[in-house]
Protein backbone atom coordinates (compact mmCIF):
# COMPACT_ATOMS: atom_id res chain seq x y z
CA UNK A 1 0.00 0.00 0.00
CA UNK A 2 1.17 3.69 -0.83
CA UNK A 3 1.45 5.99 1.48
CA UNK A 4 -0.94 8.76 1.69
CA UNK A 5 1.00 11.90 0.45
CA UNK A 6 1.00 14.33 3.59
CA UNK A 7 -0.53 17.16 1.88
CA UNK A 8 -3.76 15.73 0.67
CA UNK A 9 -6.36 15.70 3.56
CA UNK A 10 -8.12 12.90 5.12
CA UNK A 11 -12.27 11.78 4.00
CA UNK A 12 -13.21 13.45 7.07
CA UNK A 13 -12.21 16.43 7.00
CA UNK A 14 -13.32 16.58 3.40
CA UNK A 15 -16.48 15.48 3.64
CA UNK A 16 -16.37 18.13 6.34
CA UNK A 17 -14.92 20.78 4.41
CA UNK A 18 -17.90 20.14 1.85
CA UNK A 19 -20.81 20.43 4.83
CA UNK A 20 -19.02 23.86 5.53
CA UNK A 21 -18.77 25.13 1.59
CA UNK A 22 -22.59 24.41 1.31
CA UNK A 23 -23.55 26.45 4.36
CA UNK A 24 -21.48 28.95 3.50
CA UNK A 25 -21.86 29.62 0.33
CA UNK A 26 -25.24 28.76 -0.16
CA UNK A 27 -26.88 30.42 3.59
CA UNK A 28 -24.26 32.79 4.43
CA UNK A 29 -23.54 34.16 1.09
CA UNK A 30 -25.66 35.13 -2.16
CA UNK A 31 -22.59 34.92 -4.45
CA UNK A 32 -19.03 33.78 -3.89
CA UNK A 33 -16.36 35.11 -6.34
CA UNK A 34 -12.74 33.91 -6.63
CA UNK A 35 -10.98 35.85 -9.07
CA UNK A 36 -7.20 34.37 -11.21
CA UNK A 37 -7.59 31.28 -8.69
CA UNK A 38 -4.88 30.05 -10.90
CA UNK A 39 -2.50 31.70 -9.57
CA UNK A 40 -2.68 29.62 -6.46
CA UNK A 41 0.61 26.63 -7.35
CA UNK A 42 -0.47 23.36 -7.94
CA UNK A 43 -1.99 20.83 -5.03
CA UNK A 44 1.72 19.52 -3.16
CA UNK A 45 4.22 22.52 -3.88
CA UNK A 46 4.84 24.43 -0.82
CA UNK A 47 2.79 28.18 -0.55
CA UNK A 48 1.86 30.56 1.40
CA UNK A 49 -0.93 32.78 1.03
CA UNK A 50 -1.33 36.30 2.50
CA UNK A 51 -4.01 38.29 2.70
CA UNK A 52 -6.02 41.54 4.43
CA UNK A 53 -8.22 40.55 7.21
CA UNK A 54 -11.16 42.81 7.90
CA UNK A 55 -14.09 40.13 8.84
CA UNK A 56 -12.61 37.83 11.72
CA UNK A 57 -12.96 33.83 10.82
CA UNK A 58 -15.17 34.54 7.39
CA UNK A 59 -11.64 35.49 5.62
CA UNK A 60 -9.54 32.36 6.42
CA UNK A 61 -13.04 30.65 6.05
CA UNK A 62 -13.75 31.91 2.51
CA UNK A 63 -10.04 31.56 1.40
CA UNK A 64 -10.21 27.53 2.61
CA UNK A 65 -12.84 26.81 0.58
CA UNK A 66 -11.46 28.24 -2.69
CA UNK A 67 -8.64 25.66 -2.32
CA UNK A 68 -9.25 21.99 -4.12
CA UNK A 69 -10.81 20.05 -1.66
CA UNK A 70 -8.56 17.69 -1.02
CA UNK A 71 -6.24 20.73 0.16
CA UNK A 72 -5.28 20.66 3.90
CA UNK A 73 -4.24 24.45 4.33
CA UNK A 74 -3.29 25.26 7.55
CA UNK A 75 -4.08 29.02 9.51
CA UNK A 76 -2.02 30.84 11.99
CA UNK A 77 -4.53 32.39 14.18
CA UNK A 78 -4.02 34.04 17.28
CA UNK A 79 -3.40 32.47 20.23
CA UNK A 80 -6.29 32.78 22.60
CA UNK A 81 -8.64 31.02 20.78
CA UNK A 82 -7.74 28.25 21.66
CA UNK A 83 -8.01 28.75 25.57
CA UNK A 84 -12.34 28.20 25.50
CA UNK A 85 -11.77 24.18 26.24
CA UNK A 86 -9.77 21.66 25.52
CA UNK A 87 -12.14 19.92 23.12
CA UNK A 88 -12.55 23.07 20.87
CA UNK A 89 -8.81 23.60 21.23
CA UNK A 90 -8.57 19.50 19.41
CA UNK A 91 -10.73 20.91 16.96
CA UNK A 92 -9.23 24.15 16.07
CA UNK A 93 -5.97 21.82 15.61
CA UNK A 94 -7.90 18.97 13.24
CA UNK A 95 -8.97 22.06 11.26
CA UNK A 96 -5.80 23.20 10.37
CA UNK A 97 -5.47 26.31 12.73
CA UNK A 98 -2.23 26.77 14.82
CA UNK A 99 -1.76 29.62 17.45
CA UNK A 100 0.35 32.67 17.26
CA UNK A 101 1.46 34.52 20.00
CA UNK A 102 1.35 38.62 19.98
CA UNK A 103 3.35 40.45 22.19
CA UNK A 104 0.02 43.04 22.99
CA UNK A 105 -2.77 40.21 23.71
CA UNK A 106 -0.58 37.32 25.04
CA UNK A 107 2.64 39.04 26.35
CA UNK A 108 6.34 38.57 26.44
CA UNK A 109 6.91 35.77 27.83
CA UNK A 110 4.82 33.38 25.27
CA UNK A 111 6.52 34.98 22.36
CA UNK A 112 9.03 31.93 22.86
CA UNK A 113 6.52 29.47 21.70
CA UNK A 114 6.25 31.17 18.36
CA UNK A 115 9.03 28.65 17.61
CA UNK A 116 6.80 25.95 17.85
CA UNK A 117 4.80 27.07 15.52
CA UNK A 118 7.41 28.14 13.13
CA UNK A 119 8.45 24.97 13.30
CA UNK A 120 4.92 22.96 12.48
CA UNK A 121 3.65 25.47 10.06
CA UNK A 122 7.56 25.13 8.29
CA UNK A 123 7.47 21.27 8.04
CA UNK A 124 3.65 21.46 6.48
CA UNK A 125 4.67 23.85 3.82
CA UNK A 126 7.81 21.76 2.93
CA UNK A 127 5.29 18.85 2.69
CA UNK A 128 3.16 19.96 0.24
CA UNK A 129 0.25 22.22 2.18
CA UNK A 130 -0.73 25.95 1.86
CA UNK A 131 -0.17 28.03 4.87
CA UNK A 132 -2.62 31.16 5.40
CA UNK A 133 -1.11 34.01 7.15
CA UNK A 134 -2.64 37.50 8.28
CA UNK A 135 0.55 39.92 8.40
CA UNK A 136 -1.62 42.64 9.68
CA UNK A 137 -1.90 40.23 13.00
CA UNK A 138 -5.70 41.43 13.87
CA UNK A 139 -8.83 42.21 11.90
CA UNK A 140 -10.00 45.80 11.09
CA UNK A 141 -13.49 47.32 10.90
CA UNK A 142 -12.72 49.44 7.88
CA UNK A 143 -11.62 48.60 4.09
CA UNK A 144 -8.26 49.60 4.49
CA UNK A 145 -4.75 47.82 4.78
CA UNK A 146 -3.26 47.98 7.90
CA UNK A 147 0.71 48.35 8.75
CA UNK A 148 2.33 44.31 7.74
CA UNK A 149 4.67 42.64 10.22
CA UNK A 150 7.37 40.56 8.95
CA UNK A 151 6.62 37.38 10.68
CA UNK A 152 5.38 36.11 7.61
CA UNK A 153 8.40 36.66 5.56
CA UNK A 154 10.56 35.30 8.18
CA UNK A 155 8.88 31.77 8.74
CA UNK A 156 8.85 31.69 5.04
CA UNK A 157 12.49 32.14 4.62
CA UNK A 158 13.25 30.55 7.78
CA UNK A 159 11.72 27.55 6.84
CA UNK A 160 13.34 27.43 3.57
CA UNK A 161 16.58 27.37 5.38
CA UNK A 162 15.77 24.77 7.75
CA UNK A 163 15.25 22.84 4.11
CA UNK A 164 18.58 23.64 3.08
CA UNK A 165 17.44 26.25 0.51
CA UNK A 166 15.81 22.44 -1.65
CA UNK A 167 12.24 23.68 -2.39
CA UNK A 168 10.93 27.12 -4.08
CA UNK A 169 8.29 28.60 -1.56
CA UNK A 170 6.30 30.65 -3.07
CA UNK A 171 3.91 33.40 -1.54
CA UNK A 172 0.84 34.37 -3.32
CA UNK A 173 -0.51 37.51 -2.47
CA UNK A 174 -4.71 37.87 -2.05
CA UNK A 175 -7.65 40.66 -0.74
CA UNK A 176 -10.93 39.86 0.33
CA UNK A 177 -13.70 42.55 -0.47
CA UNK A 178 -17.38 42.24 1.19
CA UNK A 179 -20.72 43.82 -0.07
CA UNK A 180 -21.27 44.20 3.47
CA UNK A 181 -19.39 43.03 6.75
CA UNK A 182 -22.75 42.29 8.82
CA UNK A 183 -25.23 41.29 6.36
CA UNK A 184 -26.40 37.59 5.29
CA UNK A 185 -27.30 36.89 1.85
CA UNK A 186 -24.50 39.30 0.58
CA UNK A 187 -21.45 39.28 -1.68
CA UNK A 188 -17.93 38.10 -0.89
CA UNK A 189 -14.64 38.20 -3.20
CA UNK A 190 -11.62 36.61 -2.90
CA UNK A 191 -8.97 37.77 -5.87
CA UNK A 192 -5.63 35.65 -5.73
CA UNK A 193 -2.45 37.85 -7.01
CA UNK A 194 0.78 36.70 -8.91
CA UNK A 195 2.71 34.24 -6.65
CA UNK A 196 5.68 35.93 -4.97
CA UNK A 197 8.96 32.85 -5.42
CA UNK A 198 11.52 32.85 -2.92
CA UNK A 199 13.99 31.00 -4.66
CA UNK A 200 15.28 34.48 -6.40
CA UNK A 201 16.08 35.95 -2.97
CA UNK A 202 17.88 32.71 -1.21
CA UNK A 203 21.72 33.94 -1.84
CA UNK A 204 20.20 37.71 -0.44
CA UNK A 205 19.08 36.25 2.38
CA UNK A 206 22.00 34.05 3.54
CA UNK A 207 23.52 37.66 3.86
CA UNK A 208 21.38 40.19 4.26
CA UNK A 209 17.99 38.64 5.83
CA UNK A 210 16.51 41.59 6.65
CA UNK A 211 16.57 43.51 3.29
CA UNK A 212 15.03 40.23 1.64
CA UNK A 213 12.07 40.29 3.59
CA UNK A 214 11.66 44.24 3.08
CA UNK A 215 11.79 43.09 -0.60
CA UNK A 216 9.38 40.41 -0.56
CA UNK A 217 7.01 42.45 1.88
CA UNK A 218 6.74 45.08 -0.81
CA UNK A 219 5.93 43.60 -3.38
CA UNK A 220 3.57 41.44 -1.64
CA UNK A 221 1.92 44.44 0.19
CA UNK A 222 1.75 46.73 -3.52
CA UNK A 223 -0.13 43.94 -4.81
CA UNK A 224 -2.54 43.56 -1.93
CA UNK A 225 -3.10 46.95 -1.72
CA UNK A 226 -4.16 46.89 -5.74
CA UNK A 227 -6.66 44.65 -5.56
CA UNK A 228 -8.37 46.05 -2.29
CA UNK A 229 -10.40 48.81 -1.52
CA UNK A 230 -7.85 50.53 0.56
CA UNK A 231 -9.55 53.48 1.95
CA UNK A 232 -6.51 55.53 3.54
CA UNK A 233 -8.32 58.82 5.00
CA UNK A 234 -9.35 57.52 7.80
CA UNK A 235 -10.55 60.73 8.94
CA UNK A 236 -13.46 61.26 6.57
CA UNK A 237 -13.82 57.18 6.44
CA UNK A 238 -17.75 56.95 7.07
CA UNK A 239 -18.45 59.42 4.33
CA UNK A 240 -16.44 57.67 1.69
CA UNK A 241 -18.31 54.60 2.42
CA UNK A 242 -21.70 56.19 2.25
CA UNK A 243 -21.03 58.06 -0.80
CA UNK A 244 -19.63 55.05 -2.89
CA UNK A 245 -22.52 52.93 -0.99
CA UNK A 246 -24.91 55.57 -2.57
CA UNK A 247 -27.37 56.10 -5.81
CA UNK A 248 -24.59 58.15 -6.69
CA UNK A 249 -21.94 55.32 -6.29
CA UNK A 250 -23.83 52.83 -7.87
CA UNK A 251 -24.93 55.54 -11.23
CA UNK A 252 -20.93 56.13 -11.51
CA UNK A 253 -20.36 52.23 -11.54
CA UNK A 254 -23.20 52.13 -14.11
CA UNK A 255 -21.36 55.19 -15.91
CA UNK A 256 -18.19 53.30 -16.13
CA UNK A 257 -20.00 50.24 -18.14
CA UNK A 258 -19.80 48.16 -15.65
CA UNK A 259 -22.44 46.21 -13.21
CA UNK A 260 -23.05 47.55 -9.68
CA UNK A 261 -24.43 44.21 -8.93
CA UNK A 262 -21.56 42.29 -9.95
CA UNK A 263 -19.09 42.89 -7.03
CA UNK A 264 -15.92 42.92 -8.68
CA UNK A 265 -17.46 45.53 -11.07
CA UNK A 266 -18.34 47.41 -8.00
CA UNK A 267 -14.92 47.24 -6.50
CA UNK A 268 -13.31 48.55 -9.57
CA UNK A 269 -15.49 50.99 -9.66
CA UNK A 270 -15.12 52.14 -5.92
CA UNK A 271 -11.35 52.19 -6.24
CA UNK A 272 -11.81 54.76 -9.03
CA UNK A 273 -14.72 56.74 -7.23
CA UNK A 274 -12.24 56.95 -3.64
CA UNK A 275 -9.41 58.03 -5.41
CA UNK A 276 -11.37 60.88 -7.00
CA UNK A 277 -12.69 62.12 -4.05
CA UNK A 278 -9.57 63.09 -2.42
CA UNK A 279 -10.40 66.09 -4.38
CA UNK A 280 -13.90 67.13 -2.27
CA UNK A 281 -13.55 69.09 0.59
CA UNK A 282 -17.25 69.76 1.52
CA UNK A 283 -17.20 66.59 4.10
CA UNK A 284 -19.71 68.40 6.75
CA UNK A 285 -22.26 68.34 4.08
CA UNK A 286 -22.18 64.64 3.42
CA UNK A 287 -22.75 64.11 7.11
CA UNK A 288 -25.67 66.47 7.36
CA UNK A 289 -26.88 64.50 4.68
CA UNK A 290 -26.28 61.01 6.30
CA UNK A 291 -27.35 62.21 9.68
CA UNK A 292 -30.77 63.33 7.95
CA UNK A 293 -31.13 60.28 6.13
CA UNK A 294 -30.42 57.98 9.38
CA UNK A 295 -33.19 60.47 11.34
CA UNK A 296 -35.72 59.77 8.55
CA UNK A 297 -34.17 55.91 8.78
CA UNK A 298 -33.98 55.46 5.09
CA UNK A 299 -31.34 54.37 2.88
CA UNK A 300 -29.74 55.89 0.17
CA UNK A 301 -30.48 54.00 -2.16
CA UNK A 302 -34.42 53.21 -1.40
CA UNK A 303 -35.36 57.23 -1.60
CA UNK A 304 -35.99 57.09 -5.42
CA UNK A 305 -37.36 53.66 -5.23
CA UNK A 306 -40.75 54.26 -3.39
CA UNK A 307 -43.93 52.44 -3.57
CA UNK A 308 -47.37 53.54 -3.96
CA UNK A 309 -50.08 52.55 -1.48
CA UNK A 310 -51.45 49.72 -3.23
CA UNK A 311 -48.28 48.04 -4.16
CA UNK A 312 -47.57 48.34 -0.36
CA UNK A 313 -51.40 47.15 0.97
CA UNK A 314 -50.66 44.19 -1.35
CA UNK A 315 -47.23 43.23 0.13
CA UNK A 316 -48.68 43.35 3.27
CA UNK A 317 -51.49 41.07 2.60
CA UNK A 318 -49.42 38.69 0.81
CA UNK A 319 -47.44 38.43 4.39
CA UNK A 320 -50.15 37.74 5.95
CA UNK A 321 -50.91 35.08 3.87
CA UNK A 322 -47.34 33.42 3.72
CA UNK A 323 -47.26 34.21 7.76
CA UNK A 324 -48.33 30.53 9.34
CA UNK A 325 -45.41 29.15 6.83
CA UNK A 326 -42.92 31.87 8.38
CA UNK A 327 -43.67 30.94 11.98
CA UNK A 328 -42.98 27.86 11.57
CA UNK A 329 -40.01 28.53 9.83
CA UNK A 330 -38.89 29.96 12.94
CA UNK A 331 -37.59 26.54 14.16
CA UNK A 332 -34.75 26.37 14.40
CA UNK A 333 -33.77 29.38 12.14
CA UNK A 334 -34.24 31.70 14.56
CA UNK A 335 -31.21 30.59 16.34
CA UNK A 336 -29.28 30.41 13.35
CA UNK A 337 -29.73 34.48 12.51
CA UNK A 338 -29.90 35.40 15.75
CA UNK A 339 -27.15 33.73 17.66
CA UNK A 340 -24.26 36.30 17.17
CA UNK A 341 -26.12 38.77 19.72
CA UNK A 342 -25.72 36.18 22.27
CA UNK A 343 -21.56 36.59 22.20
CA UNK A 344 -21.13 39.81 20.52
CA UNK A 345 -19.03 42.46 22.77
CA UNK A 346 -17.60 45.06 21.48
CA UNK A 347 -15.88 44.51 18.79
CA UNK A 348 -18.86 44.23 16.14
CA UNK A 349 -16.45 42.34 13.61
CA UNK A 350 -17.44 38.97 14.83
CA UNK A 351 -21.12 39.41 13.82
CA UNK A 352 -21.13 37.15 11.03
CA UNK A 353 -18.10 34.59 12.89
CA UNK A 354 -20.21 33.93 15.00
CA UNK A 355 -23.59 33.89 13.11
CA UNK A 356 -21.80 31.47 10.74
CA UNK A 357 -19.61 29.38 12.39
CA UNK A 358 -22.10 28.45 16.05
CA UNK A 359 -24.77 26.98 13.66
CA UNK A 360 -22.35 25.52 11.91
CA UNK A 361 -20.27 23.77 14.07
CA UNK A 362 -23.02 23.30 16.72
CA UNK A 363 -26.54 24.21 15.55
CA UNK A 364 -27.36 22.14 12.08
CA UNK A 365 -26.50 18.94 13.83
CA UNK A 366 -27.92 19.28 16.75
CA UNK A 367 -31.01 20.72 15.61
CA UNK A 368 -31.41 18.26 12.94
CA UNK A 369 -30.45 15.05 15.50
CA UNK A 370 -33.33 16.22 17.95
CA UNK A 371 -35.72 17.04 15.49
CA UNK A 372 -35.03 13.34 13.87
CA UNK A 373 -35.31 11.36 17.41
CA UNK A 374 -37.86 13.35 18.34
CA UNK A 375 -40.61 12.74 16.36
CA UNK A 376 -38.90 9.30 14.70
CA UNK A 377 -39.53 8.08 19.02
CA UNK A 378 -42.83 10.28 19.75
CA UNK A 379 -44.78 9.09 16.27
CA UNK A 380 -42.56 6.84 14.05
CA UNK A 381 -41.86 9.71 11.53
CA UNK A 382 -38.44 9.17 10.59
CA UNK A 383 -38.00 9.89 7.05
CA UNK A 384 -40.79 12.43 7.01
CA UNK A 385 -38.77 14.28 10.03
CA UNK A 386 -35.59 13.86 7.59
CA UNK A 387 -37.19 15.18 4.78
CA UNK A 388 -38.54 18.13 6.88
CA UNK A 389 -35.08 18.98 8.38
CA UNK A 390 -33.12 18.93 4.51
CA UNK A 391 -35.71 21.81 3.58
CA UNK A 392 -35.40 23.83 6.54
CA UNK A 393 -32.12 23.83 6.46
CA UNK A 394 -31.69 24.82 3.15
CA UNK A 395 -34.77 26.70 1.29
CA UNK A 396 -37.04 26.81 4.10
CA UNK A 397 -34.24 28.62 5.62
CA UNK A 398 -33.66 30.98 2.93
CA UNK A 399 -37.48 31.76 2.91
CA UNK A 400 -37.41 32.61 6.32
CA UNK A 401 -34.50 35.20 5.84
CA UNK A 402 -35.74 37.15 3.15
CA UNK A 403 -39.30 36.61 4.30
CA UNK A 404 -37.78 38.72 7.29
CA UNK A 405 -36.01 41.07 4.81
CA UNK A 406 -39.32 41.62 3.11
CA UNK A 407 -41.47 42.56 6.08
CA UNK A 408 -39.02 45.01 7.13
CA UNK A 409 -38.87 46.42 3.50
CA UNK A 410 -42.51 46.75 3.51
CA UNK A 411 -42.69 48.47 6.69
CA UNK A 412 -40.15 51.14 5.38
CA UNK A 413 -42.47 51.86 2.18
CA UNK A 414 -44.85 52.25 4.70
CA UNK A 415 -43.15 54.76 6.71
CA UNK A 416 -41.98 56.20 3.52
CA UNK A 417 -45.41 57.14 2.17
CA UNK A 418 -46.17 58.55 6.10
CA UNK A 419 -42.99 61.09 5.32
CA UNK A 420 -43.18 61.67 1.88
CA UNK A 421 -43.34 65.33 2.15
CA UNK A 422 -39.74 65.37 4.53
CA UNK A 423 -39.14 62.72 1.86
CA UNK A 424 -38.93 65.59 -0.81
CA UNK A 425 -36.96 67.63 1.22
CA UNK A 426 -34.39 65.61 1.85
CA UNK A 427 -34.25 64.72 -1.91
CA UNK A 428 -33.67 68.48 -2.70
CA UNK A 429 -30.68 68.19 -0.32
CA UNK A 430 -29.82 65.22 -2.13
CA UNK A 431 -29.62 66.48 -5.66
CA UNK A 432 -27.52 69.27 -4.77
CA UNK A 433 -24.86 67.55 -2.97
CA UNK A 434 -24.97 64.73 -5.84
CA UNK A 435 -24.63 67.71 -8.35
CA UNK A 436 -21.83 69.21 -6.35
CA UNK A 437 -19.89 65.73 -5.97
CA UNK A 438 -20.41 65.00 -9.62
CA UNK A 439 -18.42 68.05 -10.86
CA UNK A 440 -15.41 67.48 -8.69
CA UNK A 441 -15.12 63.82 -10.02
CA UNK A 442 -16.14 64.24 -13.71
CA UNK A 443 -13.39 67.07 -13.79
CA UNK A 444 -10.81 64.77 -13.07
Amino acid sequence: MTERKKYIAGWGYQIYKRYVRFLNNRLMFRHVWYIDRENLPPLGEPCMVVSNHQNCANDPLNLLLGFDNRAHAYVIARANVFNWSPVISNFFQWLGMVPAFRLDYEGAETLAKNEETIRITGGKMIDGNCLIVYPEGTHYDKHWLGDFSYGYTRLAFQTAEHDNFQHDIKIVPSANHYSDYFGVQEDVMIRFGTPVSLAPFYELYKTKPRTAQREVNKQIRKQIEDMMLDIRDLEHYDEIDWIRNSELGYEYCTALGLNPKYLPDKLQSDKQLVSLLEEWKDWQAVSRLREEENKLGVKDTDINKQTGWCVTLLSMLAQIFLLPLWIVTLYPNIFHYNIQRLFLRKDKMFTNSWRFIVPTVVGVPFFFLLTVLVCGFAWGLWWQSVLWMLLVTYPLSLFAFYEWEWMKQTWKNLRMLCIKNKLVELNDMRFQLFERIRKTINTK
